[in-house]
């Protein structure tokens, strides 16, 4: 697919009117796919969800359309045997109406024909039957023996029964159907060639030299306002007072959550999802027992592993700073030493298709030996674990979206490297897990292909504030 076609993917969903776009975040904001994706989306060449509504709907027409024939012919006193007779064998297009049930029947041969079966998308073949449909209808209002008719109202209401579902139908396919089928293949089309190439251009001509100097593709995925552009919104919520049992709770839930994600990030068998071109980065992923599939990111930072996990502990109401997915992080409150509770608000963004989003997460951080254990001497990794909880007086706000982590952590792994001028230098092997449940219904594949390239993408902010550490020589 050629540069501007993946452009126009991309544009097409930063500028659609559909507001229920989806978001994920852990320290990250997420942009997936709208309900209108999983409609339009074909599994496997299957038919399409909305289609198959549409199929519906055809049939419920003809269905519909006969059993208020019936009901209209039925009140006249007659048997089956006389109605059938009168309205079939001897048909008139004076008196009988049974020529509108027929029209149902063309309608759903025709429709079904060719929008389930031949599966073409093009609305000719619904234009003609609804135009058809319409000046019969008409026709039959001039034509119809209305003065001598058993129960007029009975027969209005068929006809303009017959007119307004040939025209319900004729709207769904052209606005529904359709639309919602071509971006979904746009969308698929453009993740999958993204997912082929990573450096393959989703922004505006005008930004392509920027994105060269290493500007992130991430806000195809989660496309966000800066700070400045958005104002970040007031404190929310006052600092809770936690009893004793509460804290006990806690510091329970930290303990083993960093544990469940040490033992997760350490488990064999994983599965490639996706290389990076810099660095040997990889994000793999595999099935567990307890979370379903979580997702493993491995790469490294140039920097101490020590200075990460400082920065990442001490500085978590900075990261809105050197990280623009992030609208607003807050310290809610340091449960005990290297526990706390943080809430973080993530950026809307694409022109208003995303709300903002917040979360609240319960923080364990350690620095650890090879086993797992906590340690203060020489650790072999510094770790950030991270969990959704719930906290008194931080409930959903009527404005924002909850988001929910099951389990997740930054692992950072001290390792010594040697430059070309023979210098030993600390460098950092920064794996990053990911679980989370969305709570929709989004195709796996596109799961895979969105989580492994926003990791990937992700730590392109990671490497960039190091750097400006770096510069400024704070390590």
């Amino acid at each position: 697919m050629a540069d501007h076609h993946i452009r126009e993917a991309a544009e097409s969903l930063l500028s659609s009117t559909n507001p229920h776009y989806r978001t994920f975040s852990h320290s990250q904001s997420l942009n997936l796919v709208s309900d209108d994706l999983v409609a339009g989306h074909r599994p496997q060449g299957k038919m399409s969800t909305v289609r198959r509504f549409f199929c519906l709907f055809v049939t419920f027409d003809i269905l519909f359309t006969s059993l208020m024939w019936l009901i209209c012919v039925m009140m006249r006193g007659e048997t089956l045997e006389q109605i059938f007779t009168r309205e079939i064998i001897h048909y008139n297009i004076k008196t009988s109406l049974f020529d509108i049930v027929l029209v149902a029947v063309i309608r759903f041969t025709f429709l079904l024909l060719f929008y389930a079966i031949l599966y073409i998308n093009n609305w000719s073949i619904i234009a003609l039957s609804t135009g058809g449909t319409c000046a019969f209808l008409i026709a039959k209002v001039f034509v119809f023996d209305w003065p001598n008719a058993s129960q007029p109202v009975y027969q209005v209401f068929l006809i303009l029964t017959s007119f307004t579902i040939s025209w319900g139908e004729a709207w769904f396919l052209d606005f529904r159907v359709l639309p919602q089928e071509l971006q979904a293949k746009q969308i698929i089309e453009a993740i999958a060639q993204h997912s082929a190439s990573e450096r393959q251009p989703l922004l505006s001509p005008g930004r392509a030299a920027s994105a060269e100097r290493g500007e992130s593709t991430v806000n195809w995925f989660s496309p966000v306002d800066t700070p400045e552009g958005t104002p970040a919104p007031p404190r929310l919520y006052q600092s809770p007072i936690l009893t004793h049992d509460q804290i006990e709770e806690y510091i329970h839930l930290a303990e083993e959550s960093m544990q469940s994600a040490w033992r997760t990030i350490n488990l064999p068998n994983w599965r490639l999802e996706k290389r990076g071109q810099q660095r040997g980065d990889v994000v793999e992923s595999r099935q567990t027992e307890q979370f379903g599939k979580v997702y493993r990111f491995t790469g490294m930072v140039d920097c101490p592993a020590k200075f990460l996990y400082e920065e990442f502990k001490d500085n978590i109401t900075k990261l809105p700073e050197w990280n623009p997915t992030i609208l607003k992080s807050e310290l809610i409150k340091e449960v005990a030493p290297n526990i706390d509770l943080s809430y973080q608000v993530t950026a809307g963004g694409g022109r208003g298709i995303i709300s903002p989003r917040d979360f609240v997460i319960l923080r364990r951080l350690a620095a650890l030996t090879r086993e797992g254990r906590e340690t203060a001497a020489e650790p072999y990794c510094y770790i950030s674990s991270g969990v959704s909880v719930e906290v008194p007086g931080y409930p959903p706000h009527r404005g924002m979206v909850r988001g929910h982590n099951k389990v997740g952590c930054w692992c950072l792994k001290p390792k010594k490297i040697q430059t070309a001028g023979g210098k030993i230098e600390e460098t950092t092997v920064f794996q990053w897990l990911m679980c989370c449940d969305l709570k929709g219904k989004i195709p796996q594949f596109v799961l895979d292909a969105a989580f492994a390239t926003v990791m990937l993408e992700y730590i392109v902010h990671v490497r960039k504030f190091a750097a400006d550490c770096r510069a400024k020589g704070m390590f």
